[in-house]
């Protein structure tokens, strides 16, 4: 038994195709239009401030500004940062459950790699005390906590599967994948995985 889990959102479009694409691959699959819930124990897993400032200082394919920005603001932060207090304030774009086994997706558009909205958000202490970051350092955060704590794992960038949606192939495979550009960012390299 396969079951997608997708929340839909109205100004996604992008994110929507996707979806299509990757659930048309399942036709077997019940789909939910809902979130997937993770383990509230997930929440423990935490993401080290240090090796993330280390990541940004060596990193070139990110603008170089906003880099220096994010070392700024991780460098007031405590050395390991959680991402949320609760299970209901984590998602993922598609959740594939086969067999009773989580298979998450993650689509990535381009704000994911310009470090965009500085809007302040929260991360937290591990005594739960909250840490008001900008926006783009809160995503980064989260981007690099998925990627290091959730198998399997796929990111898919958006102007990667622009030029391959249909040649596209969704498996349910180990560990972490990553579609991006030539000559892109990419978590898994940021990462070191």
């Amino acid at each position: 038994m396969t079951t997608i889990y997708y929340k839909p959102h109205r100004s996604r479009k992008r994110e929507a195709q996707f979806f299509r694409t990757l659930s048309s691959q399942f036709p077997e699959a019940t789909i939910r239009q809902e979130g997937f819930s993770i383990n509230r124990d997930r929440l423990q897993e935490l993401v080290d401030t240090h090796a993330l400032v280390t990541w940004l200082e060596t990193e070139r394919l990110l603008p170089d500004a906003k880099c220096k920005q994010c070392i700024h603001v991780l460098k007031g932060c405590p050395a390991q940062i959680k991402i949320a207090l609760k299970a209901s304030q984590i998602s993922f774009d598609i959740v594939v459950v086969r067999d009773q086994q989580a298979y998450y997706w993650e689509f990535h558009e381009e704000q994911h790699r310009r470090l965009t909205v500085s809007r302040t958000k929260k991360v937290f202490a591990t005594d739960g005390r909250a840490i008001e970051v900008p926006r783009y350092v809160q995503r980064l955060v989260r981007d690099v906590w998925r990627t290091l704590h959730f198998r399997p794992y796929t990111i898919v960038w958006s102007d990667w599967f622009e030029e391959n949606q249909l040649s596209y192939k969704a498996t349910l495979g180990e560990g972490v994948q990553e579609f991006h550009k030539e000559g892109k960012f990419s978590f898994r390299r940021f990462c070191r995985i």
